[in-house]
């Protein structure tokens, strides 16, 4: 099935302007819980009090993230509005940006059909735009990933210092954000040594020594209080020992190319938004349809099977040049699998979802690329209902988590009372649900508690 390039371009943009319309409404529905809270207290030490703190959010292995740039992404935009929103907005931006990127760098290896699936299954899928519509540290990680396949293109081609310096510099702060980014150090591993990217040997002890300066603040107040440092939980090879923790990230892999999502987030409530009565039978229905799209993990299951069947000759120990634009696509893909694969099987603690947000675009492009076949072959009239309803309930979902999720609804996350911080943002008193009695008050988030590494709730950095 092809498409003109005048029809594409209209469905483009139609299909990003309607992601920008739903994040923006979820930007503006955004609500605070505790990791949000304790990454707006590290923005707002940079922006309030002029100090750079040099970690980040806890770890679910102990201690806190490395390296200062959380606080960052988090303090600057408030330069721009100080508005607990601001943050929020910024990282909708970037993922805009990044998505942009990315629909430049695959042009050459996907058709116009491939590239209007990108859209449906990377910038509209919920587990993308679900994510990148609120303050979380983990939410980034898309960004990084795309910025990953942008360098990792260049060093295909050319040996340069600085796009090695780069690519290696994009790693080290990658840590700063989530220890997901580890996945992307084992990724350009395989790649070098698949001889998939050409390294410049100065530009790379460039970018280690720029990297590592980046660091040294984080060692120096590891030093004052070993606390910070994480690495006190779980141990080496917990997912490969255990299995099930291993099995969850294969799991997570093949869901991030599907509508097939987690609890919390069809976990619906509209009565603060519509009201109790149209609450009480949209509640129902909407959790219906987000029970029933856990069936569209058949097809992200069916895509994997038939790829890495057809992709058993690029385990071949050979290199795919970049000439060769979908035949290194789907090398870096496959790659891009095995480094996740070991990175949940060497994981210390349990697997969780954010942990696999770093690998959503490869994780997708495997259903796009079924699709793009599927849409040439005799089943191409199934395959575009299929699409159809796929669109469907993609924004219908997207709609309804835009109102009714927890992060998107007020009063659907428990913090406690307001403190000094969360009222000079602006964060709306009667949206905060009390977690403690009414006589108790919630100090101020002070640095003693975070150089403790002290959590208020939530996952932290997984």
């Amino acid at each position: 099935m092809k498409l003109s390039t005048n029809r594409e371009h209209k469905w483009s943009c139609a299909l990003f302007i309607l992601g920008m319309g739903i994040g923006l409404l979820m930007v503006r529905n955004s609500q605070v819980g505790g990791d949000q809270s304790l990454m707006l207290d590290l923005g707002w030490r940079l922006y309030h009090d002029g100090v750079w703190l040099p970690y980040g959010m806890p770890t679910s292995a102990g201690g806190r993230s490395p390296g200062g740039l959380i606080s960052l992404l988090v303090g600057l935009p408030l330069y721009v509005w100080t508005d607990y929103r601001a943050p929020a907005l910024f990282t909708l931006l970037l993922h805009a940006a990044a998505f942009l990127l990315l629909l430049q760098l695959l042009k050459p290896a996907l058709s116009g059909s491939g590239r209007l699936l990108l859209f449906l299954l990377v910038w509209l899928a919920p587990w993308h735009l679900y994510f990148a519509a609120h303050i979380w540290n983990s939410s980034y990680m898309f960004v990084i990933a795309v910025l990953h396949l942008a360098s990792t293109q260049r060093m295909a081609r050319y040996s340069e210092a600085w796009s090695t310096c780069l690519h290696v510099l994009l790693i080290a702060l990658a840590m700063q954000v989530h220890t997901s980014a580890f996945v992307l150090v084992i990724l350009s591993l395989l790649l070098f040594l698949n001889k998939q990217i050409k390294v410049h040997w100065g530009g790379f002890v460039m970018g280690a020594l720029i990297g590592i300066a980046s660091f040294v603040p984080w060692a120096l107040a590891v030093s004052n209080d070993p606390a910070l440092a994480p690495g006190e939980k779980g141990f080496f090879l917990r997912g490969l020992i255990y299995v099930l923790p291993l099995a969850r990230g294969v799991l997570y892999w093949l869901k991030m190319s599907s509508l097939s999502l987690a609890d919390r987030m069809i976990d619906f409530n509209f009565a603060p938004t519509l009201g109790a009565g149209i609450d009480a039978w949209l509640r129902p229905v909407a959790k219906g349809i987000g029970i029933v799209a856990h069936v569209s993990l058949l097809a992200a299951v069916w895509a994997n099977w038939r790829f890495f069947k057809k992709a058993r000759h690029l385990l071949r120990w050979r290199s795919v040049t970049p000439d060769q634009p979908r035949a290194w696509l789907r090398r870096y893909i496959m790659l891009s699998a095995a480094a996740a694969l070991i990175s949940f099987a060497i994981s210390p603690t349990t697997v969780m979802f954010w942990q696999a947000f770093v690998v959503l675009p490869a994780s997708a492009l495997i259903v796009v690329m079924a699709g793009e076949v599927l849409l040439r072959s005799r089943l191409r009239h199934p395959t575009a209902l299929i699409i159809k309803a796929w669109g469907v309930a993609t924004v219908v979902l997207l709609l309804f988590q835009s109102i009714g999720a927890p992060l998107y609804r007020c009063g659907g996350r428990e913090l406690g009372t307001l403190n000094a911080m969360l009222e000079a943002l602006h964060v709306k008193r009667e949206c905060i649900q009390p977690n403690q009695s009414p006589t108790e008050t919630r100090p101020p988030i002070r640095p003693t508690a975070l150089q403790r590494g002290t959590e208020i709730s939530g996952p932290g950095d997984g």
